[in-house]
């Protein structure tokens, strides 16, 4: 009967798993004693050690170095030993930067056991650094074409039999930026680069991902047409095979994250423009799709609710896990305590688009304070299949390096999913006044209606199955009566969350 009321509780009221103390190593956040520091990545390297990726500030002879931050942790997730790297040829900034972000570069394992990032320099060169399995500095290698003058995009290496691939879009002579691939040799040589798409326009690219080993697919937006662009290229001498452009505000929404699967198709994590909301402000909806070989969408689904649009709600990362299975790793906006706060974000799904799970986190500080958040990054997973994701948190000056570790679950490794939040703590309150849903039992068409005064505002109508995965959900101006026009579902009891400016109501729906 309690598994059974966790289980209600987590899909009427969007439940959170939270990992309480800094004594539970698989939830730590660290301050390393730099002016800032924080973790944009998390990578799993050789026998599983654990890296946490992401940048630091430092003062030095009067100039602030600003730098590229490894640590690696050990089996009991404790640290072992750490680096901080900086741009060492002589610039006239006066911030010494190697600039790593979410678009601007990642950090890989390597086939000898070692490592490799790439960044960007104070010269807006995109450069690599090869490290050895001790994190220490084997070569830098730093590039400078006649044909652009700065990177908008620097995205993580891709390893190739016999050196990299590296790609990202970089600020042409005449302002605009141009997606490019690079392949590189073992020592940073360029063996060839190209560049691609139309001359004059900008496309930011937003990801990649190896189809085979001889096919880099690379993701790009064009957000003020509000449109996608993908590109197939030949490894081997850069050469496009194909490019495909989607239509205006496409299912998919513009793509951020892709990943592709052994028969030809990609995964991706997208998000589409919904409405402008208080002060204009524009929501956007995330949305995972699959696309066929030929690039027409297969399916389409919504993930996790709408929100303001901040450039920090959304994936970070899509990784097929051994499982067979999708995580994707990133933040989202969600209800903490009567308020929303930016918490960090796992969910795992089928290629199929059937959710498995979905989980908030937030970092290891006292819950009664200001400003607590988090932020994922990238991922990795472990042997045993454990996840380990790096990021940021806030709210406890600058412990700022966060390291999360869950089992495949995405439940803390130390215990089982039992950190499960009652509703009170974590959801904003149920509303005191009184919503009705009829007809119910229901089909295809549902009314929500308010007896007394309806609530302003924007209502957020979601349905949720007994697993606590969300099948449907609408964004509808709030009214003494809503239509909601539902799809096709398999016959079931339900529960309908309604939100409204805060105003939250739960409904018990039976579909028939």
């Amino acid at each position: 009967m309690i598994k059974s009321y966790n289980i209600w509780l987590f899909g009427a009221l969007s439940l959170f798993f939270y990992t309480f103390s800094v004594a539970q190593p698989a939830n730590r956040a660290d301050d390393f004693g730099y002016d800032f520091n924080d973790y944009i990545d998390a990578v799993v390297g050789h026998n599983g050690a654990m890296i946490g990726f992401g940048r630091a500030m430092e003062e030095s002879d009067g100039v602030d170095r600003i730098g590229v931050l490894l640590t690696r942790y050990g089996p009991s997730n404790e640290v072992q030993l750490q680096n901080f790297i900086t741009d060492t040829a002589t610039t006239s900034a006066i911030i010494n930067n190697f600039a790593v972000d979410y678009l601007y570069g990642g950090l890989i394992p390597t086939g000898d056991d070692g490592y490799l990032f790439n960044a960007v320099t104070s010269r807006n060169n995109s450069i690599i650094v090869k490290l050895n399995r001790d994190l220490q500095e084997e070569f830098r290698y730093e590039y400078q074409d006649s044909n652009a003058i700065s990177n908008f995009t620097v995205v993580e290496p891709i390893e190739l039999e016999g050196g990299y691939l590296l790609y990202g879009t970089a600020k042409a002579l005449d302002g605009s930026g141009a997606p490019y691939a690079r392949r590189i040799n073992k020592v940073g040589e360029t063996q060839w680069v190209q560049y691609y798409g139309e001359e004059g326009a900008t496309e930011i690219v937003q990801d990649g991902t190896m189809q085979g080993d001889s096919v880099l697919v690379i993701s790009c937006t064009k957000s003020e047409q509000f449109y996608n662009i993908i590109y197939k290229i030949n490894v081997t001498d850069g050469t496009l095979q194909s490019e495909w452009a989607s239509e205006v505000y496409p299912e998919t929404g513009l793509i951020r994250q892709v990943v592709a699967l052994e028969d030809g198709s990609l995964i991706t994590f997208g998000e589409t423009f919904q409405e402008n909301g208080p002060d204009w402000a524009t929501t956007v909806q995330p949305v995972i799709a699959r696309l066929a070989s030929d690039n027409s969408v297969q399916w389409a689904n919504t993930v996790g609710q709408p929100n303001v649009i901040n450039g920090r709600n959304g994936s970070r990362e899509l990784k097929l896990v051994s499982d067979g299975n999708i995580v994707s790793a990133g933040e989202h906006s969600t209800w903490v305590g009567g308020s929303k706060k930016l918490a960090g974000w796992l969910f795992k799904f089928t290629p199929e688009g059937d959710t498995l799970w979905s989980r908030y986190y937030l970092p290891p500080f006292d819950l009664s304070g200001e400003n607590i958040s988090g932020q994922f990054g990238r991922f990795g997973e472990l042997p045993n299949g454990d996840l380990v994701v790096g990021g940021k948190s806030r709210g406890d000056g600058r412990r700022n390096c966060w390291l999360v570790r869950t089992d495949a679950e995405g439940c803390p490794s130390l215990d089982s999913c039992a950190y499960v939040v009652t509703s009170e703590e974590w959801a904003p309150p149920l509303s005191s006044s009184q919503l009705s849903v009829f007809p119910n039992p229901a089909s295809r068409h549902l009314t929500v209606a308010w007896p007394g005064a309806a609530p302003t505002g924007t209502g957020h109508f979601t349905l949720y199955n007994m697993q606590g995965q969300s099948v449907w959900s609408v964004t509808k101006p709030s009214a003494p009566e809503v239509p909601l026009q539902l799809p096709e579902l398999l016959p079931c009891v339900y529960a309908l969350r309604v939100e409204v400016e805060g105003q939250v109501w739960v409904e018990r729906v039976v579909i028939k």
